[in-house]
């Protein structure tokens, strides 16, 4: 199934929501923290958590807005939610979902932004 035919017949399914949005959330969040130095031990620690939790929490366990406030508090980043009209959107304006995208990152990266070692 191509990417195109996937995001038409899943589009509106909520689990796939649910996932796409983790893993956004888990990839940007990654990618800052490759960023700034940060691994996941540290960020435990300025969180006040264990590192356990915070494996918890990028292994695609239900997180809350709160939690996630607090994940950016500790990286010191913000972000914003933007809520899209999905009969409009296609497999390239997909948000953040571009798995072309990705790749090429992950690629430029050097197959950190994935690894769970980060």
């Amino acid at each position: 199934m191509s990417l195109k035919n996937w995001l038409e017949e899943y589009k509106y399914d909520e689990e796939a929501i649910y996932k796409g949005l983790m893993f956004d959330l888990s990839f940007y969040l990654k990618q800052f923290m490759l960023e700034k130095g940060i691994n996941k031990k540290q960020l435990a620690e300025k969180m006040g958590v264990s590192p356990a939790y915070i494996t918890k929490i990028f292994s695609g366990q239900n997180i809350s807005l709160k939690t996630v406030a607090k994940i950016l508090s500790a990286l010191e980043v913000d972000a914003g939610i933007k809520i899209i009209d999905r009969e409009k959107m296609n497999y390239k304006t997909a948000p953040n979902r571009d798995l072309f995208k990705l790749i090429k990152k992950e690629k430029e990266n050097e197959g950190k932004i994935f690894s769970t070692a980060a």
